[in-house]
């Protein structure tokens, strides 16, 4: 059950992803946020597929992700002159991404 849940955790960042790169590729023409963006939640709906014939290597490459994604939201959080909601949902998605694919994992 906890296997089926982390996929679904990783697919659904890796979705969340995708279209936040989207977002910011519309909104403010950042083809940094359309390439970031669309590449991880790609890799990230990736590593969720893969996970669930091979949930070692998929939720490996999944909690990978995910933590650069959350040490690029962390490093970039503080620094925006307003206050948004992205750097923390991010943060949290990819946290929640890496705790899911653990306990996952470590449930026989």
């Amino acid at each position: 059950m906890l296997h089926v849940i982390a996929v679904a955790v990783a697919a659904g960042y890796g979705v969340i992803s995708l279209v936040g790169g989207l977002i910011g590729y519309f909104k403010a023409g950042s083809r940094a946020s359309l390439i970031a963006g669309g590449l991880s939640g790609l890799l990230l709906i990736g590593s969720a597929l893969l996970a669930i014939d091979r949930p070692l290597l998929g939720l490996t490459l999944a909690s990978l992700i995910s933590l650069a994604l959350v040490a690029r939201f962390a490093k970039s959080g503080g620094s925006q002159k307003r206050r948004s909601a992205i750097a923390p949902m991010m943060i949290g998605g990819g946290l929640a991404v890496v705790v899911a694919s653990i306990l996952a994992l470590l449930t026989p």
